[in-house]
């Protein structure tokens, strides 16, 4: 085993990018200008923030994790990382981001930018997205009612994107609005996509789940059988998530001109269009869950950039942009979703 596929998992790469964008979308919610070395600073907070979610995650579930298939090869599970060494790494990540966070707050007040110097108060909320991530990660498969840690999670990632708000000026209407929409993003996410994933060994280890709660069963051969109130669930949580996209459109919370609102309008509609598209899919055998549940992740976590991009100005766009697509880029999941759903080569 590669040390470079070790540190792939060990991280959780592939899912940096939707850490990464969110102190990034909340910070050009406050500052559409957002200067590029703040973002730089931006981002690397984000990655300290992410790899102690992570890692205290795969430390918390660690006894689940080990009779789990998919993680087979994680360094954690194969015993190549202790768990006292991840745990001291995770730890050293929490100063590590506030260090950061110092370093861009006293960089906008070198630079005499008094939209940055700590106004919305980002050392209080990049406190929060710790604490939730970590109340999440010791009690979220051992709370009786899964959807409230759900919550609870749901909450920390959208405290990360309020703190890039902070640190860039004040949080505005359209901060709300995105961190309302990362709450139920997360929501679905870990109570609909990662549950169904995990379903088998979950039921196997006694953890709770959201997917368990509401009735769903693995069957033979590891399919999955849900149930209408999964269904209703998943569906309500998507038909918010648009609600909150359409709300902001409407209402114009970004602040964009004619041309950038358009540009907004006609983003955000492809990316819904694309959502009954992959239902299509997947009725007609045209792809399988896997290459469904990828494809859909990609639309959903694609829409709060398409609020923001539009009148963004290009360096902190093209950051933010990066940010998002190189680790689906990076993921060869991608591109097995795409050719299942272009080729039609998806299981049943």
């Amino acid at each position: 085993m590669s040390r470079a596929r070790d540190l792939w998992h060990f991280l959780r790469l592939s899912a940096f990018g939707a850490t990464a964008t969110l102190p990034l979308l909340g910070a050009l919610s406050a500052d559409r200008r957002l200067p590029a070395r703040r973002a730089a600073g931006l981002l690397g907070v984000a990655a300290c923030f992410h790899a102690f979610a992570y890692v205290h995650n795969d430390l918390c579930d660690l006894p689940l994790d080990r009779g789990q298939p998919l993680r087979a090869a994680y360094p954690l599970v194969r015993g190549a990382i202790s768990p006292r060494a991840a745990l001291a790494f995770a730890l050293a990540c929490v100063p590590a981001a506030f260090a950061l966070d110092e370093g861009v707050v006293q960089a906008a007040r070198r630079r005499g930018d008094a939209a940055g110097v700590g106004g919305g108060r980002p050392a209080a909320a990049l406190a929060a997205a710790f604490a939730l991530l970590a109340a999440y990660n010791r009690w979220g498969k051992r709370c009786p009612f899964p959807p409230l840690t759900d919550a609870v999670q749901g909450l920390g990632w959208a405290a990360l994107l309020w703190y890039g708000a902070a640190a860039a000026g004040r949080p505005a209407q359209l901060t709300a609005a995105l961190a309302r929409y990362e709450l139920l993003l997360i929501m679905l996410v870990n109570g609909v996509h990662g549950a169904l994933r995990d379903l088998a060994n979950d039921a196997a280890g006694g953890a709770r789940t959201t997917a368990l709660m509401l009735g769903a069963t693995a069957g033979e051969g590891g399919a999955i059988r849900a149930t209408p109130a999964l269904a209703a669930y998943a569906l309500g949580l998507q038909a918010a998530m648009l609600g909150v996209v359409g709300h902001a459109l409407g209402a114009n919370l970004a602040g964009h001109t004619a041309r950038q609102r358009a540009g907004a309008v006609l983003g955000s509609g492809l990316l819904a269009a694309g959502l009954p598209g992959l239902l299509l899919a997947a009725a007609r055998g045209r792809v399988g869950a896997r290459e469904v549940g990828m494809l859909h992740l990609v639309l959903v976590l694609s829409a709060p950039l398409a609020l923001v991009a539009p009148g963004a100005a290009p360096a902190p766009l093209a950051a933010l942009l990066a940010a998002h697509l190189a680790p689906l880029l990076a993921n060869g999941m991608t591109y097995d979703s795409l050719r299942a759903l272009l080729g039609g080569r998806g299981a049943p």
